[in-house]
């Protein structure tokens, strides 16, 4: 298998945020600990770290590292995701990358690329292209 697209939903399944500065402004910067379960094509689980960027019109930024399991009927593995993301009128939005050299068991050498788009009560569809280096 040289390229890899895997489509489906996760769920949002612990989520901890603290704030680390709060502004006179009501913008604050925030760490988030996110716990997720995935389904679809991926069976699997993965712990983000983001840090937020809240601005006070209820908008943020955000960038974080996610280890994700993989778990197909032909793949089993693990690949770290760096993300780059938004959050904006209630909806979250990422687009990541496959870190090079993250991949263990069948996904070593693989990179690649995807992103997230937030629907309801804690999920998202996701779309993640890996390709063999």
């Amino acid at each position: 298998m040289s390229k890899i697209v895997l489509k489906g939903v996760f769920q949002i399944t612990a989520w901890n945020e603290s704030a680390y500065a709060e502004h006179n402004d009501g913008s604050k910067q925030t760490i988030a600990e996110i716990s997720q379960s995935y389904s679809g094509d991926v069976s699997g689980a993965a712990d983000i770290r983001y840090i937020m960027s809240h601005q006070q019109d209820t908008k943020a930024a955000f960038t974080g590292i996610e280890h994700l399991t993989i778990t197909t009927p032909e793949i089993a593995g693990t690949i770290v995701l760096l993300h780059n993301g938004t959050f904006a009128q209630g909806v979250a939005q990422s687009q990541f990358t496959v870190v090079e050299g993250s991949g263990t068991n069948n996904l070593l050498g693989y990179i690649g690329h995807g992103e997230f788009t937030s629907t309801e009560n804690g999920q998202a569809d996701y779309v993640i292209t890996l390709n063999l280096a």
